[in-house]
């Protein structure tokens, strides 16, 4: 059973050990991530290596390779004789990721209908089923997390269906902060059933159709109403 701490930032909301023996590496990178994602780790904090190793009890090669891990998702930096910092969020980096998401969907969706399998259509149903019963906790601040890394995977599946293995890498990097920002800002249930929901009936119509400009219309109304929702309610804080 996870416990809490007090966290960097002063909350109690930092998760801590036990880490299991089995798979050392795994249960330390679902804890940085969760502790990275639900903020007890804020944007811009310092990681230490040595600290993380202590606090976890555990050696510094699982840490290191999960903090790694991380880096590709976006959800830290590592930078040459500075640090590992948690990847900051700001107005400017939300805007420009939902443009550099953007223009890899659109760029992609012609290689997405030529190659998408029934396999991977049936993937993306499973995960929206998983979305909407998300949708349906009672505690949806609680599911939220859950919600937010389903829809992650959702798009990361599309994206990776057109076979270009370095484009799909490039797109988990910039999908990491987007899901920091989303979680950040805590949009109710609601927000999800009336846009999120709606917006991924039109992508899945039009990949189930294997029409291209149908795929591309879809993402860029998707995507350009959230990153419009993330920055307004930015303004509005």
């Amino acid at each position: 059973m996870l416990t809490s701490a007090s966290s960097p930032n002063g909350n109690s909301s930092l998760l801590v050990a036990p880490i299991t023996r089995v798979n050392i590496r795994d249960d330390v990178y679902v804890l940085l991530r969760s502790n990275i994602l639900n903020h007890a780790y804020p944007p811009g904090h310092r990681l230490d290596l040595d600290e993380l190793s202590n606090q976890l009890k555990v050696s510094r090669t699982p840490v290191k390779e999960a903090l790694h891990k991380l880096e590709t998702e976006g959800l830290i930096q590592i930078l040459p004789r500075k640090g590992t910092f948690v990847t900051p969020i700001d107005p400017k980096s939300v805007s420009e990721g939902y443009d550099v998401r953007l223009a890899l969907e659109v760029y992609i969706a012609p290689a997405v209908i030529a190659n998408i399998t029934a396999t991977d259509l049936a993937q993306l149903e499973e995960l929206r089923h998983q979305m909407q019963m998300a949708l349906q906790e009672r505690n949806f601040k609680i599911a939220l997390e859950q919600y937010t890394a389903l829809d992650q995977a959702f798009h990361v599946l599309i994206v990776s269906a057109g076979g270009n293995e370095r484009l799909t890498e490039i797109y988990r990097t910039v999908g990491g902060p987007l899901q920091m920002a989303r979680l950040y800002y805590k949009f109710d249930a609601e927000v999800y059933r009336n846009f999120t929901e709606p917006e991924h009936n039109a992508i899945m119509a039009a990949l189930t159709q294997r029409d291209i400009a149908a795929l591309q219309s879809a993402v860029i109304q998707h995507i350009q109403r959230a990153k419009t929702r993330v920055l307004n309610l930015n303004s509005a804080q």
